[in-house]
């Protein structure tokens, strides 16, 4: 029997993409699940009256907190406020291919794997693998003209299970937590602000955690290259990639893949200059001062 499946969307504006998601849910999931979204941009009507018209549970954000926030939200409401078995956290500009969702629930209910990855395609490999979709997407941002569906030329995906040597390929567009990796790691770090550096904190926490995660390669989905930044409000800006870069070496020791240290900050608990002490601790089990840490970073 299936577990209990929750799929969770974190948004900022672009609700033409959410509808695209939304619909290749409906058209390539067979086993039960449910889906919950974080509207995390204030006032976006547009995507509360989709959340309205297709009948899916939703928060909003009365302020920008930015992704890890939101993110941290779908926890909350998958296994704090509900008991789901499964969260499967997915972009809001993903369209999973046919298997890719089912591929996750399944390989989760066979095995010891926590953390289930899927396969990213992107917009980038369907134009240099079939050139004749580059009429669909404008400039080097692949603006994308909502005028056809692209994305359904690739065809290589399959129902056959089929993991591949990489444990954890993906973190945030489509991927499979069981709720041991809430248990073991706990919250996202809302430091990253509004996104950068997220999800190689969570994935660097999880490796040393030792949670056991696979990528399935036949669980395909295709990822229009993060609309947010090239298509959309905003939200962010390049100017916080490096700020977040150099958190993540303050916390680490040593940017991805450079890392000195197993645990955040060599073990030891950080006091900051804005009130906060930030844990010397693989898991993050508390949100109590994540306003106080984003309102910090906003003003950086």
């Amino acid at each position: 029997m299936a577990g209990k499946t929750l799929i969770g969307m974190a948004t900022f504006g672009n609700a033409n993409f959410t509808r695209l998601a939304i619909q290749g849910i409906k058209e390539t999931v067979k086993n039960p699940y449910e889906i919950y979204i974080v509207v995390g941009k204030p006032g976006d009507d547009e995507t509360i009256d989709l959340c309205k018209e297709n009948g899916i549970p939703f928060s909003v954000h009365d302020e920008n907190w930015g992704f890890p926030v939101a993110v941290n939200d779908l926890y909350d409401y998958a296994w704090v406020k509900n008991s789901y078995d499964y969260l499967i956290i997915m972009g809001n500009d993903v369209i999973p291919f046919p298997y890719a969702i089912d591929s996750l629930i399944n390989e989760a209910d066979n095995s010891d794997h926590e953390w289930v990855c899927s396969t990213q395609y992107d917009v980038r490999n369907l134009c240099d693998e079939f050139p004749e979709t580059r009429s669909y997407f404008e400039g080097e941002k692949y603006i994308f003209n909502f005028m056809g569906e692209p994305w359904r030329l690739y065809t290589r995906y399959s129902e056959e299970p089929k993991m591949i040597e990489i444990g954890l390929s993906d973190v945030q567009n489509l991927c499979l937590y069981k709720k041991s990796v809430f248990e073991k790691i706990g919250y996202t770090d809302v430091n990253f602000y509004p996104a950068y550096y997220i999800d190689n904190d969570y994935a660097r926490r999880g490796v040393n955690a030792e949670i056991r995660g696979c990528t399935m390669a036949n669980s395909v989905y295709f990822h229009f290259w993060s609309r947010t930044i090239h298509q959309g409000s905003g939200g962010s800006t390049p100017t916080f990639f490096e700020k977040n870069r150099g958190y993540y070496i303050r916390k680490w020791g040593g940017d991805f893949g450079k890392e000195m240290w197993r645990i955040p900050f060599g073990g030891v608990d950080l006091p900051t200059t804005y009130g906060v002490q930030l844990p010397g601790n693989l898991k993050i089990s508390s949100r109590k001062d994540e306003q106080k840490i984003v309102k910090y970073w906003m003003g950086k």
